[in-house]
């Protein structure tokens, strides 16, 4: 009897387990949409913002100088940020592993070829996983974002990286997180951040899109006022951080989608191991009900 028991229990205890991980994975198809929408809705201002910026730089425009916009100087590589995109929580399945080993391996190839790295850490379980390896990250750490990552927050992680680059700190700015391709494909990445890549937004599949529906127009003079490089020394930080507020869409994107995928493995796991134990349960009552009748029939036999 107390074997029933213990399997009537583990069956009420998964089954509450697969409440609790199906009501995840629905939370967590929501938020994947509502991140989505917000990719959506963001790709057109990016896309615009690409497409003015490399028309000043066609009409004439870097600083005022007339050399090159300090945030795309290319320089000899000495020392290299990178700042690792991972999420504050867990259940997500591969999503914060797979960024964070992907850092952990680009750092050890630079520090192979004898650069000096700095690393830059967002979210709890990547800080949780650089005190378990024993590395050392350059601030507190970057805890505050969840699914709907603002712009004034990436704002503040941008400036500090961009503050350290135009000191001559560090001469390379990377990112780590989780690119979101489609619904169905997510792959962890490492890109480059600064210095701007002259031409950028022209490699973008989308851009690209948009450049050929405007090809009509690509013979136009454009006014260009007050003049291309003061246009210019807006546009790249402004660029630059645009770039860093699509990567923490991307990954807010990534880990629910993550999320819903791994809680619905829960779900679907806990469901067989529920049927697994009421077999075993039925098999185990069947037996106890079998010895019973066994029982009184060798009772009955005893009397006679």
């Amino acid at each position: 009897m107390g074997n029933l028991r213990e399997i009537k229990a583990r069956i009420k205890t998964v089954g509450n387990t697969a409440k609790i991980t199906r009501t995840m994975e629905l939370i967590a198809t929501a938020k994947s949409q509502v991140c989505v929408s917000r990719i959506k809705a963001s790709l057109p201002y990016f896309h615009a913002l690409a497409e003015v910026a490399s028309q000043a730089r066609k009409a004439g425009g870097d600083d005022e100088s007339g050399g090159v916009h300090p945030l795309l100087q290319e320089r000899e590589v000495k020392r290299v940020a990178i700042l690792v995109v991972v999420a504050n929580r867990g259940f997500c399945g591969g999503y914060n592993g797979n960024c964070l080993r992907l850092a952990r391996d680009r750092r050890q190839a630079l520090i192979a070829e004898g650069k000096e790295v700095d690393l830059y850490v967002s979210g709890k379980k990547g800080i949780s996983w650089m005190k378990f390896q024993g590395l050392d990250w350059v601030g507190e750490g970057y805890t505050t974002f969840e699914d709907k990552p603002a712009y004034e927050d990436v704002e503040g992680v941008a400036d500090t990286l961009f503050t350290s680059f135009l000191s001559g700190g560090v001469d390379r700015v990377e990112v780590a997180y989780t690119h979101y391709i489609s619904a169905g494909r997510q792959q962890a990445t490492i890109e480059t951040l600064l210095p701007i890549a002259p031409e950028a937004a022209e490699d973008d599949k989308a851009a690209k899109a948009d450049k050929a529906e405007a090809k009509a127009g690509a013979n136009v003079d454009f006014i260009i006022e007050p003049d291309p490089a003061s246009i210019l020394a807006t546009l790249f930080p402004l660029q630059a951080k645009l770039h860093l507020f699509r990567v923490y869409l991307e990954a807010a994107t990534s880990e629910q989608i993550a999320r819903q995928i791994a809680m619905k493995n829960a779900t679907e796991n806990a469901s067989e191991m529920g049927q697994t134990l009421k077999m075993a349960y039925n098999r185990a009552r069947q037996t106890q009900i079998t010895n019973e009748i066994l029982e009184v029939i060798g009772g009955a036999e005893a009397l006679n």
